[in-house]
């Protein structure tokens, strides 16, 4: 007895050849060979619809093997497994240092932001005032890097007030590679002839804290930009860069002004969630060059000559800190 496959099989030769001999058995015009055409292209999708009804009928072993060709069960998208997808071993929020032989970089502008200016800030007993120093070291600065291959600019150049904000926008509006801002300290007990240096990350020392509470008081973020602030000191990648920044710095200051003021301390670098350090998206740094709290130390500062020194110490860790992008480019080369 024929399966129904076979019986399907026989059923369908017969309709091709009856289509066949109804196509054999019709008289075509000649003289119109577009009325052929259609015709032909009649037969031909006559021929294709019957074929695929039976295709679409014949059942499943009588076809070839689909599994070969596709899975009759459809793969939730719940059974992929996640965990087998590569990605970095260092989490999102810390990423790893980039070797800079991968992406010469180099330093091209540096801002420096003599601290204050309009406002005295710290004042000495003598009325020497912190404005009058930064701005006068920073001019001085500028003068010894003018053969550099660098473009100094300052925030300010005379005495008039800028908010924070202000300077942190001259900055990034400028591209900076660098910022370096200059103050001048005021600690109790007046004996200290304190030196040191910040980069912007969080601090539990009260000491340091009463500093940036001091130095941000003019600070125009709100609560709203909490989250901003937040993610600015603790997972900005700049940090790294700013700390050596700052350990260069430190150690230039210390090294050159010792001689002169013997009783200097280097408490070296420290952390302080500064608003100048915080809004700026290049490596940045505050120095505190001296303390004005100190009158010994005031009678260095009002010479030209210790005020030189400073200048001449914070180029020379400018210069120091931006060699090692040099020589990273020379051995990527």
């Amino acid at each position: 007895m024929a399966s129904i496959g076979e019986t399907k099989a026989r059923l369908l030769r017969g309709a091709v050849q009856d289509n066949i001999a109804t196509v054999q058995g019709v008289r075509i015009v000649r003289t119109k060979p577009q009325a052929r055409r259609r015709f032909g292209v009649w037969i031909f999708g006559a021929l294709s619809a019957i074929a695929l009804v039976y295709l679409l009928a014949v059942p499943a072993q009588f076809l070839p093997n689909r599994a070969s060709v596709q899975s009759t069960t459809p793969v939730s998208a719940a059974a992929i497994n996640v965990d087998l997808t590569p990605e970095p071993t260092v989490p999102l929020s810390h990423p790893r240092p980039i070797d800079r032989t991968a992406i010469p970089l180099s330093i091209k502008t540096i801002v420096i932001d003599p601290g204050h200016g309009g406002e005295p800030g710290a004042t000495a007993e003598s009325g020497l005032t912190e404005k009058e120093i930064t701005l006068d070291v920073a001019l001085r600065l500028r003068r010894l890097l003018s053969n550099s291959p660098f473009e100094v600019l300052l925030t300010r150049e005379t005495d008039r007030r800028l908010s924070l904000d202000q300077r942190v926008a001259f900055a990034n509006e400028h591209k900076a590679d660098l910022f370096l801002s200059i103050h001048v300290n005021s600690m109790e007990p007046h004996t200290i002839r304190a030196l040191e240096t910040y980069y912007v990350s969080p601090t539990d020392d009260p000491v340091t804290l009463k500093l940036a509470s001091r130095e941000n008081k003019e600070s125009d973020y709100s609560l709203a930009d909490y989250k901003k602030i937040l993610e600015k000191i603790y997972v900005d990648a700049r940090r790294d860069e700013s700390r050596v920044f700052a350990r260069t710095i430190q150690s230039r200051l210390f090294q050159s002004l010792k001689t002169a003021n013997p009783d200097l301390e280097n408490r070296g670098v420290r952390t302080a969630p500064f608003v100048v350090l915080i809004g700026t998206q290049m490596p940045a740094i505050l120095a505190e060059i001296a303390c004005l709290s100190n009158e010994d130390e005031v009678q260095l500062l009002t010479k030209p000559d210790y005020r030189e020194n400073i200048a001449l110490a914070l180029a020379q860790g400018i210069r120091q800190y931006a060699h090692r992008f040099t020589v990273a480019d020379r051995k990527g080369s």
